[in-house]
């Protein structure tokens, strides 16, 4: 019985300044504190997921720090872009990166996703940046794209990964900046049920929800933390985390991990 490991991370918001704060938060700190320990505390993954806002100024020295601080990870990273990225930019600085994890050919699209094999499962990353838009968008021409890749691998059990929940999260304002067309994904899942697991971003805080007997998740930032619910944006004290999911034939597990403590307070502007 084989056991299959990913590591995910999400909502990096890295800096060109190496002591740039966000809301308070060094990002660039933080990260190098989650990556470090999970470098001490975890065993092996086979492969470690990060669905997007990999910096907060999409600044080629940004994605270069991020580079540099996933570099345990380089041979078994996949990533997807978020709203806070720029899809050229990424495939400068991360282009092999990108070109290892079998992206899709969508047709008349820019869009980076990938497929990976792990073991019976099928690992499906989505692309829902929408260039100049904090809201992401799905799209018919990845929708086409996810359905044909989904119908292939039959009834193989599968993870997706994406920026943008396709489900509201019970906050007002970050829901109002969700996936705009999440219709087309949420028909997607309901015609394969193999999809076991959403995992998502974007929130800045652990979620769970439902699209039929798939589930959505979300994973809190490696930086800042944003408070659940409301109707505009509070900032949290909690640690920083990352997200642990545990394969095994067709049974998953996944559970968020959090450090010990915080060593920074946001503060408002």
């Amino acid at each position: 019985m084989t056991e299959f490991r990913i590591l995910h991370l999400t909502d990096l918001h890295l800096f060109r300044d190496p002591e740039a704060t966000l809301k308070g938060i060094p990002t660039r700190l933080t990260l190098q504190d989650v990556v470090d320990t999970v470098l001490q505390c975890e065993s092996e993954f086979d492969y470690v997921i990060v669905t997007g806002d990999h910096t907060h100024d999409e600044c080629p020295e940004s994605y270069e720090a991020v580079r540099q601080i996933l570099k345990p990870w380089l041979g078994r990273l996949a990533i997807v872009p978020g709203n806070h990225d720029d899809r050229d930019v990424m495939r400068t600085i991360l282009g092999d990166v990108i070109a290892q994890q079998n992206p899709g050919d969508i047709p008349g699209d820019d869009r980076i996703t990938f497929t990976l094999d792990c073991g019976p499962w099928l690992l499906a990353g989505l692309d829902t940046h929408a260039p100049g838009q904090v809201p992401g968008q799905f799209g018919g021409a990845q929708a086409a794209w996810l359905n044909e890749r989904l119908a292939v691998h039959g009834n193989r059990p599968c993870v997706l990964f994406c920026h943008h929940p396709a489900v509201d999260v019970g906050s007002d304002w970050m829901d109002a900046i969700g996936l705009t067309d999440r219709n087309e994904l949420v028909d997607v899942v309901r015609n394969h049920p193999a999809v076991q697991l959403i995992c998502c971003g974007h929130v800045h805080h652990e979620f769970n929800g439902q699209i039929g007997r798939t589930r959505v998740v979300t994973t809190p930032s490696t930086g800042l933390q944003f408070a659940p619910g409301g109707t505009q944006a509070k900032f949290a004290d909690d640690p920083p985390g990352y997200r642990v999911i545990e394969l095994c034939d067709n049974q998953l597990e996944t559970y968020v991990v959090r450090l010990s403590h915080a060593e920074h307070t946001p503060v408002c502007d």
